[in-house]
């Protein structure tokens, strides 16, 4: 019996994590993973990030555009342009902070409810080691999820990283930010079109080597809630009263 993930792509976002993307990869490997499973999306790294990529024998998609949301965006095209259509599209981060033992766990709610659309792994309903999220990273996800609540009435407890949609789902909600409001704007955007949404309690760890790109400094921190929070309004009642 194949792996329910048999039929997936992993679409990772990577911005200078030579120290910890081999980790990860021989992780997805361990699992069972292929290669050609597997997007390595290059975000204009200046270390050996793509090269490692190419030397395991993963896709690698190169973005210079900076941006977690145009990463993304850089595989989901690769895709559409060569008319590949999987059944699942994985998102998880390059720096190993993302547990694979989790992975079965987010999976298993698709086979429990097929009208599933899109399963997010969260952080707050599992474990996150010490140190793994910053206050300001822990008070946006939790202001975040609460403006969800009190403008759309649904409750989430994260916006973490690794989660999994079906394919024509994520293509259904014609995500456009190309910044750090990515996954605010498909949490969002899954509501309004009535998606079947779950959480899965995962772990989450520290960052094993390599620095953060939002976490490891203020500046990032806070640039990164003001996006946050700009696309929610902005969501909200600007592109709402006009669709």
């Amino acid at each position: 019996m194949s792996a329910p993930w048999a039929n997936s792509k992993f679409l990772i976002p990577a911005l200078n994590e030579e120290e910890s993307l081999p980790k990860v990869l021989d992780s997805l490997f361990e699992f069972g993973i292929l290669p050609r499973q597997i997007l390595i999306l290059d975000n204009g790294s200046k270390d050996s990030t793509p090269q490692i990529a190419i030397d395991s024998g993963v896709i690698l998609v190169q973005e210079q555009k900076r941006g977690y949301g145009a990463a993304c965006l850089a595989g989901i095209h690769y895709l559409q342009e060569r008319k590949i259509s999987p059944e699942f599209i994985v998102f998880m981060d390059a720096d190993g902070s993302d547990d694979l033992k989790n992975l079965e766990d987010l999976f298993s709610k698709f086979s429990e409810d097929p009208n599933t659309n899109f399963v997010i792994g969260s952080r707050t309903l599992g474990n996150a080691e010490p140190g793994s999220l910053s206050f300001l990273q822990k008070f946006g996800n939790w202001l975040s999820c609460f403006l969800i609540r009190i403008f759309y009435g649904i409750r989430f407890t994260d916006l973490g990283p690794f989660r999994v949609l079906r394919w024509q789902s994520l293509l259904d909600l014609d995500l456009q930010d190309p910044t750090w409001g990515w996954n605010l704007e498909m949490q969002i955007k899954a509501v309004r079109k009535k998606f079947k949404i779950q959480e899965v309690p995962v772990n989450y760890r520290t960052r094993k080597s390599g620095k953060s790109k939002i976490s490891g400094n203020l500046i990032g921190s806070l640039k990164a809630g003001v996006k946050i929070l700009y696309i929610f309004f902005k969501l909200t009642f600007f592109e709402s009263k006009s669709r």
